[in-house]
C-alpha cells in the first residue's frame, strides 16, 4: 500500500498546519524527477485494446496537455490513473515509488485529484461545506456540525489560493467557473501532488476561461503538476508546457508546446491533414444583409464594425478570451452593447434573441447544453420550438400530427441518428445534439446563422458533416458567421476572416489564402504599440 508519508508538499489538513493554523507551504520545488511516470500501460475492453503500451509523465510545476480525438484513449488513461480500473497492465511510478493504483480512494490518498467536465460539487451545500466535505468537525457536547470550524477552514484555503469565493454562498448559485474553483479548493485541501483537468473549458464562456487559466497558471507557479485534457488546440499555447498526442489508444508523441504547430498537432491526432475533410466551396457572396457599426461593450470589446453578405461565410478568429463570442452574443441581443446592428438595411432597435429570431437571425451557441438544448425535452420538441405557431391547427392548437411530421422531416434532412423523434435530447451524442440545434434554425428559415464553436466535442466524422452543412447553407444563400477555436476550420471554411485581439478588430484576412498557422500567429501577435 502506498504511504502518504513520502509525499512532498504540505496539505491543507489539520496535521500539516503550524501553530497558528495556517498552511506551512504549498507545493515543493526543486525536484527534477517527474511526479508521475506511466510506462507501457495497456487496458482492454472485451478484447479490444483501448490503451496499447502508452507512456506518459508529468513534472512538478508543469501543465502537460493530453489530446486526441474521441476514442483516442485520453479518458481511459486518466481513469487508470484515478483508480477506476484495476485490470490494466504496465508500470506506474508516483513520487519516485512504483505503485499499483486499484481504487479511487487509493488515488486520492496518494495525492491525485481529477476535475471532470461534469463537476461533483453539491449545489445545495455552501462553498465551505463543499470544500471541507469529509473533514468536518462536530461540536464537543452537542455533536452537531461545527459550522464555525468548517467556515474557518474553508476561508483559510480560499484566502491562500486567492479565490473570489464566499464560504457561506450556496454552490448552486455560482457560475460554472466558480463551481470549478470550489472543486479545486476542495481537492487542494488534501495532500495533492497531481491535478487532472478533463475538458474544463467545454461549458465555460471566454471570461470564465480567462479566470480559470489564471488559476491554473498560479498553481503551476506554485509547483503543482497538472494534466490538461482538451479538444481546443488553440488553448494549448496559452496554458500548456508540453503536449502528448494519443491516437487509437497509442501514444503518437510528446512535444514541448513551443515546438508545435497547430497543423502538426492536428496531423498527429488524425493521421492525416484535417484539410482533407473539408469539401470544396462553391458559394458566391451577394449583397449585404447584416451590418454592425461601432459595437462596444466596455472592458470586453470596442468599436467593432463589419458587413456580412448573403451566401458568405464570415469567420471571426481570436484566441480564447479575445472577445469573439461576446461580439456575436451582442449582435444576437443576448448581451447588451453600444453601437448599431442593421438587418437588410434597417437598424435593429431593442435587440433581443426573440426579436432577432423573428427577423431571421439564428444562433448556435457555444454552450449547447446550457443555452442551446431544452433539457428534459424530446428531439421533436427541440426541433419544433422555433415554429410552433406555424405548426398549429386552424383554432390555434398544436397539432400532434404536424409536430411529428415536421420533426421527422428535419431528422431526415439533418441525418440525425438514431432517427427517433421522441428520444430525449440528452440521450443523443454531442454531434447529433448540435444537428438538432442547427435544424431548429433551418426550420425557422433563418437568413443569418451564427455558429459559435459548432464542432466542439464532436468526432471527426460528424465534423465533416457539419462542414458540408455550413458550406451548403452558404451555397443556398444563407449568411454565416463562424467562430471556432480550431483555426483550420476558420481558414478552410471562411470567405473572409476578422481577427479579434484583446477585444479589438485588428485585421481582415481572406480565408482561402490563409492557413491555420498563419492565422494563429496573427491572433496571438503583439503589436509594437502594445
Amino acid at each position: 500500500m502506498y504511504s502518504n508519508d513520502s509525499v512532498i508538499g504540505t496539505p491543507f489538513c489539520n496535521k500539516s498546519q503550524n501553530g497558528n493554523g495556517t498552511p506551512n507551504a504549498f507545493f515543493a520545488f526543486g525536484n527534477p524527477n517527474p511526479v508521475l511516470q506511466m510506462q507501457g500501460i495497456v487496458k482492454e475492453f472485451a478484447g479490444t485494446r483501448a490503451l496499447d503500451e502508452v507512456d506518459f509523465d508529468v513534472r512538478p510545476g508543469e501543465v502537460h496537455a493530453l489530446i486526441g480525438e474521441n476514442g483516442a484513449g485520453k479518458s481511459t488513461l486518466m481513469n487508470v490513473l484515478a483508480g477506476r480500473f484495476d485490470d490494466y497492465t504496465g508500470l506506474i511510478t508516483f513520487d519516485g515509488r512504483q505503485v499499483r493504483i486499484t481504487s479511487p480512494r487509493q488515488a486520492r490518498n496518494m495525492g491525485i485529484a481529477v476535475i471532470y467536465q461534469e463537476l461533483s460539487v453539491l449545489p445545495n451545500f455552501t462553498v465551505a461545506e463543499n470544500i471541507m466535505l469529509g473533514d468536518e468537525k462536530a461540536q464537543r457536547w452537542t455533536r452537531k456540525l461545527d459550522r464555525a470550524s468548517i467556515n474557518a477552514g474553508a476561508r483559510k484555503i480560499i484566502e491562500y489560493l486567492r479565490f473570489d469565493l464566499d464560504p457561506d454562498e450556496p454552490v448552486g448559485q455560482l457560475s460554472k467557473a466558480r463551481q470549478c474553483l470550489v472543486e479545486i479548493a476542495g481537492a487542494l485541501r488534501r495532500n495533492i501532488r497531481l491535478l487532472v483537468f478533463d475538458e474544463p473549458t467545454a461549458s465555460l464562456g471566454s471570461e470564465d476561461i480567462d479566470k480559470l487559466f489564471g488559476v491554473i497558471k498560479d498553481l503551476r507557479d506554485r509547483g503543482l503538476a497538472m494534466v490538461y485534457i482538451s479538444h481546443r488546440l488553440a488553448e494549448l499555447p496559452i496554458i500548456a508546457d508540453r503536449v502528448t498526442v494519443l491516437r487509437d489508444g497509442r501514444m503518437v508523441g510528446t512535444k514541448a508546446i513551443t515546438d508545435c504547430r497547430i497543423s502538426e498537432l492536428t496531423r498527429m491526432m488524425l493521421g492525416h491533414d484535417l484539410a482533407e475533410a473539408f469539401p470544396q466551396k462553391t458559394n458566391r457572396p451577394g449583397k449585404v444583409i447584416l451590418k454592425a457599426e461601432g459595437l462596444t461593450r466596455p472592458g470586453v470589446f470596442e468599436n467593432i464594425s463589419f458587413e456580412l453578405r448573403e451566401g458568405e461565410i464570415l469567420g471571426i478568429a481570436g484566441l480564447v478570451g479575445s472577445g469573439r463570442s461576446e461580439i456575436v452574443r451582442a449582435i444576437f441581443g443576448a448581451d447588451d452593447a453600444r453601437g448599431t446592428v442593421e438587418f437588410r438595411g434597417r437598424p435593429i432597435v431593442g435587440r433581443s434573441p426573440s426579436l432577432c429570431r423573428a427577423l431571421g437571425i439564428g444562433m448556435v451557441p457555444e454552450n449547447r447544453k446550457r443555452e442551446g438544448n431544452i433539457t428534459g425535452r424530446t428531439m421533436a420538441e427541440n426541433l419544433n420550438i422555433s415554429i410552433l405557431d406555424r405548426l398549429a391547427g386552424r383554432l390555434g392548437f398544436q397539432s400532434p400530427r404536424n409536430l411529428a411530421a415536421h420533426a421527422t422531416r428535419m431528422i431526415k434532412q439533418m441525418k440525425i441518428d438514431p432517427p427517433r423523434p421522441q428520444m430525449d435530447i440528452q440521450d443523443l451524442s454531442g454531434g447529433n445534439q448540435q444537428k438538432v440545434i442547427v435544424g431548429r434554425w433551418l426550420a425557422a428559415e433563418s437568413k443569418v446563422i451564427i455558429f459559435d464553436e459548432p464542432t466542439q466535442g464532436i468526432d471527426v466524422g460528424t465534423k465533416s458533416q457539419m462542414y458540408r452543412l455550413i458550406i451548403d447553407l452558404a451555397r443556398r444563400g444563407r449568411a454565416i458567421i463562424l467562430i471556432s477555436s480550431e483555426l483550420i476550420e476558420i481558414a478552410k471554411l471562411a470567405d473572409r476572416i476578422l481577427v479579434i485581439r484583446d477585444g479589438r478588430l485588428v485585421r481582415e484576412m481572406q480565408g482561402r489564402q490563409t492557413d491555420e498557422d498563419a492565422l494563429f500567429a496573427e491572433c496571438g501577435r503583439k503589436d509594437k504599440s502594445e
